[in-house]
């Protein structure tokens, strides 16, 4: 869904010629080679370089999120997911470098660091050389993970239970029926039995044969699962301990189809399809276990080539709320769910809208929205909709609050209850929102869950608490990418 693979060795490498070395004079990633002579880099004295530090390299124009984690010792270190050959971060110098090698050509990867306004931040420059001559230049900001000023490990709320994944990283959670579905990617989904909050059971897994799996949704004693390559499967979970196959829906195509969000409002089933066709799909669920495709909806105004498709979605009254990536929030009319009807967005620059959430506060709309990207920041939307002289409707769409915790820590989870916002804020860990009034959101609990130590840190900058639900049993249940599945309750 980013562009961190810019920049991730494995892309790199797969586009690598295949030419002999013709350029081994050329040093051109190494540090004496960026031009720093004219940045303060004063600031590098007090910087506390060891820790994991969220990153943005931007390549023209655009952002890639991306990570690095120093530790003392540097076979341990990593530069954007790979191992660090060398560092030099002495005195005002900061520079990092990673190699990799082919039966003809290298790859070298140099950032080297300009200025640090503060000791836990950094910015510099960014280059890419293919046996020693530079292919690619930009820029890059970095900002240190460490717990928020004034902080303690949590307020208001309490953890109840941890339990760790037998493997691979925790994203989602869906509860129903004393049961935890907790997608976990490559790893497909694991069962838990939570009648007991304090004491989960593992109870089952499925594991996939080379797909990813995202989201999941209990209807009955039906289970549906988002799908990298087969978009929607069903699964009967009448026996929640045994999981059945029982499809894989729109059905066999030529080339895989990519289901991401989901969500389901009494009968219809939405599905959120980034790729290949950037549309919504819907179903219609009044038979749990036989799910049967109404409407392929593609919003018009829309433009994939351009990063412009839906991710995640809500349905509210009779709307659909969709986190459409670059395109922003798009607002839908699907009360008629043969032809849907597009009535407007929010947009704005540099967007990578996913997470959202809406309800009605006071005698408004507010649409709670979210992006995944650099600089991400919860945003309370209100939402009118209005008919024009041809009786089409049109959507109008207003930022009337925010709230944020730093532009490296995105919101990947939103669950609105009456007029509480349970946030997953990634290392910020779970936040909850008093938005009885939206202009001035209030943080009325939380829960730092981000530990440097744990297993898996600093690989990624999507990395902390990734999914959060209430269902409405008196606890919190959440998914943090290392520690698993988490259980909590307020205090």
């Amino acid at each position: 869904m980013n562009r961190s693979l810019v920049v991730m060795a494995g892309a790199l490498l797969l586009t690598l010629p295949g030419c002999p070395n013709t350029a081994e004079d050329k040093r051109e990633c190494d540090l004496p080679a960026f031009k720093l002579s004219e940045c303060d880099r004063s600031g590098f004295a007090e910087v506390q370089a060891n820790g994991v530090w969220k990153t943005n390299v931007t390549l023209d124009g655009v952002g890639t999120p991306t990570a690095f984690f120093l530790k003392p010792e540097q076979s341990q270190s990593l530069l954007f997911a790979t191992p660090l050959s060398e560092r030099n971060v002495e005195g005002e110098t900061f520079y990092l470098a990673t190699d990799y090698e082919r039966s003809f050509s290298s790859l070298r990867i140099g950032i080297a660091g300009c200025e640090a306004p503060a000791p836990n931040q950094m910015k510099g420059q960014f280059r890419r050389c293919v046996n020693g001559e530079m292919d690619l230049e930009g820029t890059f900001e970095a900002v240190r993970v460490q717990r928020p000023a004034g902080e303690q490990e949590s307020s208001g709320v309490e953890l109840v239970s941890e339990m760790a994944l037998p493997r691979g990283m925790a994203m989602d959670v869906f509860v129903s029926g004393g049961y935890a579905y907790v997608t976990a990617l490559s790893e497909g989904i694991f069962v838990y039995d939570v009648k007991d909050p304090a004491a989960p059971r593992k109870v089952a897994e499925v594991t996939p044969s080379s797909d990813t799996w995202y989201r999941s949704w209990v209807k009955g004693t039906t289970l549906y699962i988002t799908s990298q390559r087969e978009g929607l499967l069903v699964y009967d979970v009448s026996n929640p301990e045994a999981p059945k196959r029982l499809m894989a829906l729109p059905g066999s195509t030529t080339t895989a189809l990519e289901g991401s969000g989901l969500v389901v409002d009494g009968d219809r089933l939405y599905m959120m399809s980034p790729s290949p066709r950037a549309e919504v799909l819907i179903f219609d669920v009044s038979k749990p276990a036989s799910p049967s495709l109404l409407t392929r909806y593609y919003v018009p105004q829309s433009d994939a080539q351009k990063g412009e498709f839906p991710v995640e979605g809500v349905v509210f009254n009779n709307y659909l709320y969709l986190g459409h990536w670059a395109f922003g929030l798009a607002v839908v009319n699907v009360a008629d769910v043969a032809s849907p009807k597009y009535l407007g967005r929010f947009g704005y620059d540099n967007a990578t809208s996913r997470t959202v959430a809406v309800g009605t506060i006071g005698d408004r709309t507010i649409a709670f929205e979210a992006s995944e990207g650099w600089g991400s920041r919860l945003r309370a939307l209100e939402v009118s909709v209005s008919v024009k002289d041809d009786m089409s409707e049109v959507a109008h769409i207003n930022e009337v609050g925010r709230f944020e915790m730093g532009p490296a820590s995105p919101v990947l989870g939103l669950t609105l209850v009456g007029t509480k916002l349970y946030v997953a804020h990634s290392q910020d860990g779970l936040r909850v929102l008093d938005m009885s009034n939206p202009s001035t959101p209030r943080q009325i609990a939380y829960y730092n869950t981000w530990r440097e130590t744990d297993s898996g840190r600093g690989r990624a900058f999507l990395d902390g608490l990734s999914g959060v639900k209430v269902p409405g049993d008196g606890y919190i249940y959440a998914t943090e990418t290392s520690r698993g599945l988490l259980v909590f309750r307020e205090q």
